[in-house]
């Protein structure tokens, strides 16, 4: 465990918060402050459309069911990788914004040094366990941190208990 004062950043409580462990899920708040910085910087857009790849359309559940070249706006992408944790909506994230999900995770890694998160390593969008894919508490928390004092303009999403999207209700 690791907290800390998220206004300020100051430690206040903590234990084996240095030990890297698979961040499964948590990975999605990588996947999503790109996303915004995406958007914030004007390369993509909430409304643009993304093409799915067969890659993304196989990633296991949690999934939203998207299919091979289904057309599905990032505002939906969104919603799906937050609200459901959906892995096939972070892959095709991924894919949209860096053309592969394995540059995807480099710009993940060199963000997360960036963002002072020494003990992270990247390998996918989703989380789902891969070799040298961990953090540490420590790093995760700061993640979490930035993501709200970067993007506050999105934190209503994280805690919405469903979203309409795609036609259908999602429950998170």
């Amino acid at each position: 465990t690791y907290l800390i004062d998220a206004r300020t950043g100051h430690f206040l409580h903590g234990q084996n918060y240095q030990k890297k462990l698979h961040p499964a899920s948590l990975t999605k708040m990588m996947t999503l402050y790109l996303t915004f910085n995406e958007i914030k910087n004007n390369r993509i857009n909430l409304d643009d459309l993304v093409t799915i790849s067969p890659n993304a359309s196989r990633e296991p559940p949690s999934k939203l069911g998207l299919l091979a070249r289904q057309k599905v706006t990032v505002r939906s992408l969104v919603r799906g990788a937050a609200i459901r944790s959906a892995n096939d909506a972070a892959t095709a994230l991924a894919e949209h914004i860096s053309g592969s999900e394995a540059k995807f995770a480099d710009y993940m890694t060199i963000t997360a040094r960036e963002m002072g998160m020494k003990n992270t390593n990247f390998r996918n969008a989703h989380g789902l366990t891969s070799p040298n894919h961990l953090s540490t508490p420590k790093d995760m928390a700061i993640l979490a941190r930035r993501l709200i004092l970067d993007f506050p303009e999105y934190y209503n999403l994280f805690g919405r208990i469903s979203v309409t999207t795609l036609g259908r209700k999602l429950y998170n």
